[in-house]
């Protein structure tokens, strides 16, 4: 074990390089474009055995791990916002194809070049978990973790690992790296399931895929594998922190000062972090808010919401994105979460961060007191912009 003050896009190729990952492919885009750099740097220094293979584009570097991947490589590729959107079709054929790639998303806005979560939530449909994270530890940790993951053989599931860009991409902390053999130890070699290797193929079933004959049964087998991903990613943060001495929540969620909360905040990534502050405030001051910090986007944790929820008497859901017309994706996700609750907590829907606006500690003490007010009875906007 050791340390290094890193940036989070340094820590991002430190964990491919403990994962023994042996196919990257990335073409450089900001603020992803250090992962490039490092990757090439110890790629022509030889610090491990792996391929690194530069390419054209966006959707070429997808391409390249999908089939690296359809042979049984461990793999990894990486982008930012537009760069996710040219990857769009081949990520339906990685998913699709059930293929353990994983990839790091360094979060930039489609309406300028500052971070919210506009570009990995638009991927909501291609198949793919979805984990958010907050500083450049829990980078490294997280890709580590979606290999044993993504890689299960009861999953088989692509891994996207999101974290916003300039505050995490170019920001440098102290990061822990774990030594090799302990992390080998850890995360056996991945095998292709099922293996197209020319001695290895079964080709009476390799055409039909994932779930058989019936065509609708591909997309139920995969359907079924995102929701089981929940019960394995909390086993396998829990052996993580058996082994590393790490862990962030149950690996669903993680739950800051909720034990005496009458009202929660729900927030993902960096901003987080800031919220954690205020809500240290918040209590000092006997204001009983605590925060829901959500990891996992897909699969959403649901059971561990409906827990909460019964226990609360307001929920402020902060998003960092929006599909324009409809509203905030964490907050829609939400609502149904609670719908069939008999007495469910009053929820109100915050925009924030969105386009990289700063959000500050104040902003999150005024919608601490906001939800505290509206769950007593107050009233309040159901849609506030920070």
């Amino acid at each position: 074990m050791s340390y290094e003050v890193m940036v989070g896009n340094k820590a991002a190729a430190v964990a491919c390089r403990l994962a023994r990952v042996q196919v990257a492919s990335a073409f450089p885009i900001t603020p992803q474009t250090t992962i490039t750099q490092y990757l090439s740097e110890m790629h022509a220094n030889a610090e491990w055995d792996f391929d690194f293979v530069n390419v054209e584009g966006e959707l070429s570097s997808q391409v390249v791990v999908q089939g690296a991947s359809r042979v049984g490589a461990r793999t990894f590729t990486c982008t930012s916002g537009p760069g996710l959107l040219y990857m769009h079709h081949p990520m339906q054929g990685t998913g699709t194809g059930r293929l353990p790639v994983v990839m790091a998303v360094v979060h930039r806005s489609y309406k300028g070049m500052q971070p919210d979560h506009s570009d990995l939530m638009s991927q909501q449909w291609t198949g793919w978990s979805h984990l958010y994270v907050e500083d450049a530890q829990e980078i490294l940790d997280s890709l580590i973790m979606a290999y044993k993951i993504a890689e299960d053989p009861r999953v088989r599931i692509p891994a996207a690992v999101g974290y916003d860009g300039y505050v995490l991409s170019y920001t440098a902390e102290p990061v822990e790296i774990p030594d090799q053999a302990l992390v080998d130890e850890w995360l056996p070699p991945n095998k292709a399931m099922p293996s197209i290797l020319p001695d290895e193929v079964d080709v009476s079933t390799f055409s039909r895929g994932w779930g058989g004959g019936d065509p609708q049964d591909r997309w139920k087998s995969h359907h079924d594998a995102i929701l089981g991903i929940e019960d394995i990613l909390k086993d396998t943060m829990d052996s993580f922190y058996k082994t590393f001495g790490r862990r962030y929540g149950n690996g669903m969620i993680e739950a800051y000062k909720m034990e005496d909360a009458e009202c929660a905040i729900i927030a993902m990534g960096t901003i987080a972090g800031t919220c954690k502050a205020a809500v240290d405030k918040m209590q000092k001051e006997g204001k009983k808010v605590g925060l829901i910090r959500l990891r996992s986007f897909i699969p959403f944790p649901e059971k561990d919401l409906l827990k909460w929820a019964e226990k609360l008497g307001g929920v402020a859901v902060v998003d960092r994105s929006i599909c324009p017309g409809k509203g905030g994706p964490v907050f829609s996700k939400v609502r149904d979460t609670f719908y069939d609750m008999e007495d469910k907590p009053k929820i109100l829907q915050f925009h924030a961060g969105l386009g990289g606006k700063e959000v500050r500690v104040h902003d999150f003490e005024m919608i601490g007191d906001k939800i505290l007010d509206y769950a007593k009875g107050g009233k309040s906007d159901k849609v506030t912009w920070v």
